[in-house]
């Protein structure tokens, strides 16, 4: 009766592989993603089907990095 039981198979259970160490790694989508809610753009695929616009789009992502680098930078000389 007790190796029918559900909760006793549980427990017993081995998982065939096993996960890596540490959190997952970022992919690339996920930074452009990240980007995209930065400059808070919500129609961000129906914009990316027109080239100029995207081109606009990517130019304020670029300016957007280049003014945290350079926040950073700052921040870390003021120490």
């Amino acid at each position: 009766m007790a190796e029918d039981n559900i909760v006793q198979k549980i427990k017993r259970w081995k998982p065939m592989s096993k996960r890596p160490i540490g959190r997952p790694k970022t992919l690339w989508d996920d930074d452009v993603l990240e980007d995209i809610k930065s400059i808070n753009k919500r129609n961000w695929k129906k914009v990316a089907q027109n080239r100029d616009s995207w081109n606009k789009v990517v130019e304020q992502a670029r300016t957007l990095y280049r003014l945290q680098r350079f926040i950073g930078r700052r921040r870390r000389r003021c120490r």
